[in-house]
């Protein structure tokens, strides 16, 4: 499907992922963006204003929602409630923002007549890594309520698609990461210590490894399955150009910013904190490994990521030290 000309919806379009998207489609020329957001953790300054329409709104609320939807063409579905530790201790909510939320989106999709819906999963959906890298086919046994809650918006996606025809697909992406990551995970932490001189907190030994994938080859994926008219229904995941380990992590971005920073290795208990960082507790189940095999999207659509880890990192850090405010809260979409 060409969009060019087209009426694209991005629900969580002043998030993270959902402003890049965005920013993409305004340069494939799309006829309208229409930007869904509650603005609960994105920002209208992700945004250019003079080129979006933008709904304040929650996809909790059908009525709103569905109104929004009249006319368009495409639908990106990536308002979700990403936070781990939110999911575990307030699982309704999490359950209503990504599963409910979901349903809203399909239902209103199909009242409206909706092209194709493109729906931002995880590859949280496979818990332990059971063997490596995962494909698609791998067993899917999510850890956590996050985990569980964006498996069941892919097998919604996957219904409505058998059951009503509605053409969708589901990304399930790795760690994705770049300017306007929301802050609080790995990378951000280590970034934001390390600026202000102090050593990045590695939880145990920091063999733990895990999949990276650049925003822009986030956003690249987005664009191949929502213009492919052959993958209606399908799941694939989407990672980067290697896996690394969180030490290895750790050193890119101390070399990156400080070479004489050396990391501190602490090893907390599951849930609790690192007295050396007390502002960021280790998830309970935490992976081993993560590991995406991406053989799929690339067979299917082509997708090859083309930023390598390091120089994707060193670009954030450029981002983060022009827009400092931005990690003071948690932007997190």
């Amino acid at each position: 499907m060409e969009i060019e000309g087209k009426k694209i919806l991005v629900t969580g379009g002043a998030g993270f992922i959902g402003s890049h998207l965005v920013e993409r489609f305004i340069k494939e020329n799309v006829g309208e963006i229409r930007v869904y957001d509650n603005f609960s953790t994105g920002r209208r300054s992700s945004i250019d204003e003079n080129k979006v329409k933008i709904i304040e709104g929650d996809i909790l609320d059908f009525k709103k929602l569905n109104s929004t939807m009249k006319d368009v063409d495409i639908v990106s579905h990536h308002a979700a409630e990403l936070e781990v530790f939110t999911g575990i201790e307030n699982s309704i909510h999490d359950l209503k923002t990504n599963i409910e939320g979901t349903l809203n989106v399909l239902n209103s999709a199909l009242s409206n007549g909706i092209k194709k819906v493109i729906y931002a999963s995880s590859g949280g959906v496979y818990g332990q890594a059971q063997y490596l890298p995962e494909d698609e086919k791998h067993p899917l046994m999510p850890h956590w309520p996050y985990g569980v809650s964006k498996l069941a918006g892919e097998k919604y996606c996957l219904q409505y698609y058998l059951l009503h025809n509605l053409a969708t697909v589901s990304l399930r992406y790795g760690i994705v990461y770049g300017p306007r990551e929301w802050y609080g995970r790995v990378l951000t932490l280590f970034i934001k210590r390390a600026l202000e001189g102090k050593a990045p907190i590695i939880f145990g030994a920091g063999n733990q490894m895990r999949d990276y994938v650049y925003i822009d080859d986030a956003v690249e994926a987005n664009i191949l399955a929502i213009k492919s008219e052959t993958v209606n229904g399908s799941v694939f995941n989407v990672g980067g150009d290697s896996s690394y380990s969180i030490e290895n992590v750790a050193k890119i971005v101390i070399e990156l910013i400080n070479p004489n920073i050396k990391p501190i290795y602490d090893n907390p208990e599951p849930g609790e904190s690192s007295k050396y960082q007390p502002n960021r507790r280790r998830l309970p189940g935490e992976l081993q490994d993560f590991i995406l095999d991406s053989s799929q999207i690339h067979k299917k659509l082509g997708y090859k990521p083309k930023t390598n880890f390091k120089d994707g990192v060193k670009k954030e850090i450029e981002w983060i030290r022009n827009n400092s405010m931005f990690w003071n809260y948690k932007a997190r979409v």
